[in-house]
């Protein structure tokens, strides 16, 4: 697709729900409603079109979607995105207080701060599917609002971007290099990213744009992986932690075959450990990605190939510019640690109705990260500016010491964050996930040996599972809690 294109961004899938209607465009594993023909999704979308018409939802207003039905939920985003509607995909309750939302279209209860709540079901899809006369569709401007992506900010606390047709375009013609030249021939990809994520939303545009097959999580582990083979799904988009998952699935189950291509993982570091147990069950070739929801993909490349470089993200795209600067904003050199900023074609220049925009500096954009450079331009990061821990004046980041238990043999994960004791003194706490049995004493002696003493955690938890966003990121905020219901 053109980034100059006048046309509104889902102009092409309609264009393949003419050239290939009896292809499947859609497929959730294991539910009712399995496959999806692009000439199907053609009706239903016009039929979702016509009921938003109905129920008076106008181009420029802003509507929540809060749908658990995948099916629904896309078909209703697609025809509220085919009117101009801007729409955002809901998996928090909880929206940042500056953005106004006009409708909450929703299949369930949530209590949610909306001036309209209209109830979704089936009935959004009935009707005859006949195209919508072109009158009813107002002409759509490159430089419109087409979506909005909540993100978590630079600072925990929730943020709207706003993506236009023009830039959403731009940013999934990038595709063609970013993921490398294996995801080019690829026509069957499941995405478990969800709609709410800026790239589970760019890979639902992609495929469908391209006459693709779009995989959605299905009822369980186990249709979806048992999906991979019986529809020959070449490609998985994923975070490390569903890759994890789906690895834990794969290793359990040893006579079943996985024929992927190609796995590519965003939203957090892909440990090596975790990369090498994938590369030998699963598929030989993970490519491992950093970007943001506010500048698209950062960096990617092959596993194997920055396997060798601990925290390396991948090597910056040749379209945009990464520096490392200091805390007055001036660069370092090569190889040194500092703040990391972004400045490229594909940067929202703001958040949404935010009166906080100090992550956007002039052309720069600031994710709060911690990291350097090398002479190859590979990006290496070593942690985030904000969940510094400061111990008494001796301040390390919380990944530094969960990269360190991580490397205890059988300790699938670790989340570690600060607590203020009863005498108010700030002591590190850590949350483990561990497979089988585990002996306390053993993990933290193995801690004392790679670690100052002060940065050894004075508590250490056992859970079934650490907090973490759609991206595959820790929720830190709630690790405090979850330690203590633990422990009562």
């Amino acid at each position: 697709m053109s980034a100059e294109s006048h046309l509104n961004i889902i102009a092409p899938l309609f264009y393949q729900c003419h050239y290939n209607a009896h292809v499947a465009a859609l497929c959730v594993p294991g539910t009712p409603d399995t496959l999806v023909s692009y000439g199907r999704l053609a009706r239903l979308i016009n039929n979702a079109s016509r009921k938003a018409l109905q129920l008076g939802l106008a181009p420029g207003q802003v509507v929540a979607i809060f749908v658990n039905n995948p099916i629904l939920h896309t078909v209703i985003t697609l025809g509220l995105l085919r009117l101009g509607v801007v729409t955002f995909s809901g998996r928090n309750p909880e929206l940042p207080r500056e953005l106004r939302v006009d409708a909450l279209i929703t299949d369930s209860f949530f209590p949610y701060r909306a001036a309209r709540i209209i109830h979704a079901d089936m009935a959004w899809t009935e009707g005859d599917g006949s195209p919508l006369d072109p009158a009813q569709l107002t002409p759509t401007n490159p430089d419109d609002i087409c979506r909005i992506i909540l993100t978590s900010g630079t600072t925990g606390e929730g943020k709207a971007v706003a993506l236009s047709h023009r830039m959403m375009a731009e940013r999934i013609a990038r595709h063609q290099f970013i993921f490398g030249a294996r995801l080019l021939p690829c026509s069957r990809t499941y995405c478990d990213m969800g709609f709410a994520t800026s790239l589970g939303f760019q890979f639902l545009i992609y495929m469908l744009g391209r006459g693709g097959t779009l995989f959605l999580p299905g009822l369980s582990a186990d249709h979806i992986v048992r999906a991979f083979e019986a529809y020959q799904v070449q490609n998985v988009i994923t975070s490390p932690a569903g890759l994890a998952s789906y690895l834990g699935y794969f290793e359990g189950q040893p006579k079943l075959k996985c024929n992927l291509e190609m796995i590519f993982t965003g939203g957090s570091l892909l440990s090596a450990a975790l990369a090498n147990r994938a590369r030998a069950r699963m598929c030989s070739h993970i490519v491992a990605g950093y970007g943001a929801t506010e500048t698209s993909m950062v960096a990617a490349a092959p596993a194997q190939v920055i396997a060798g470089t601990p925290n390396a993200v991948g090597y910056v795209m040749p379209d945009l510019s990464v520096e490392i600067v200091d805390e007055a904003g001036r660069v370092l050199p090569t190889g040194a640690e500092g703040l990391v900023r972004i400045k490229g074609p594909y940067n929202a220049a703001r958040y949404l109705g935010d009166t906080d925009q100090s992550p956007f500096r002039g052309e720069w954009f600031h994710p709060n990260d911690f990291g350097r450079l090398t002479d190859e331009q590979l990006l290496v990061i070593l942690g985030r500016e904000k969940s510094v821990m400061n111990l008494g004046g001796d301040k390390i980041r919380p990944e530094t010491v969960e990269e360190v238990m991580k490397t205890y043999p059988g300790l699938e994960d670790a989340g570690v964050f600060s607590i203020t004791n009863e005498l108010g003194i700030e002591e590190i706490w850590s949350v483990v996930v561990v497979q089988g049995p585990w002996d306390e004493q053993r993990l933290r002696a193995h801690c004392e040996s790679k670690l100052p003493p002060t940065f050894v955690p004075g508590r250490i938890i056992k859970v079934d599972s650490l907090p973490k966003n759609a991206m595959g990121k820790i929720e830190r905020r709630a690790l405090p809690d979850l330690a203590r219901a633990k422990l009562n």
